[in-house]
């Protein structure tokens, strides 16, 4: 029987026992790593969110609450921790720590749609993430992706590679649905600025706006 991830949580605070949180850590430990590197850029540093990401997720056990889901809450604790490490390397850097959230004087629901019409590149179905999938260049999206602004990175790692729906993220990022929409339009926008010569290069056909 596959459970849940909130029943082994409920498991977990009433016997302690080692073995339902060893469960928790073989379901995300894998996703956890992955969305640290593709926000971060380095192993090193994925590696050690990774880790910090159970940590605290071992010691706050006892205060989570099902308001959100389990897999929103751990990956709020990974999207604060990369967060931390960004800025201090902004701040170590001498480099001025900003929030890029650019505003749009479209709806929320013309910028939905929107955003999903700039991740048509090559394919109408195709995300900017999926369509690196397609070519078999995963390097590529990474090099671009670390371009893109820490924020605009977030919320394309969450929807576009971890699967995450608007409300999900919004809640992991504590900020508004049109934010989230925001951020992955512009992200998805650039993405596709930096992703078009590349895929010319390849000989693939890009599709237009």
């Amino acid at each position: 029987m596959d459970h849940t991830d909130e029943s082994i949580v409920e498991q977990f605070r009433q016997t302690k026992d080692a073995t339902q949180f060893k469960s928790l850590v073989r379901r995300y430990q894998n996703r956890i790593y992955n969305a640290a590197f593709r926000i971060l850029g380095s192993k090193d540093e994925a590696e050690e969110v990774t880790q910090d990401t159970f940590l605290r997720v071992h010691q706050g056990l006892d205060r989570f609450r099902e308001q959100a889901s389990f897999s929103s809450w751990i990956f709020r604790i990974t999207h604060n921790l990369c967060v931390d490490l960004v800025r201090a390397k902004q701040r170590k850097a001498g480099l001025k720590v900003v929030s890029f959230d650019p505003q749009s004087t479209q709806s929320e629901d013309e910028l939905y749609d929107s955003a999903n019409s700039v991740s048509q590149i090559a394919d109408p179905m195709l995300s900017p993430a999926q369509l690196v999938d397609e070519v078999e260049q995963q390097e590529v999206i990474q090099k671009y992706l670390m371009e893109l602004p820490e924020n605009q990175r977030t919320a394309i790692v969450l929807h576009d590679i971890e699967g995450f729906q608007y409300q999900e993220i919004a809640e992991i990022l504590g900020t508004s649905v049109g934010t989230v929409r925001s951020r992955i339009y512009y992200g998805r926008m650039k993405l596709r600025e930096l992703l078009t010569p590349y895929f010319a290069s390849q000989g693939v056909q890009t599709a237009s706006r």
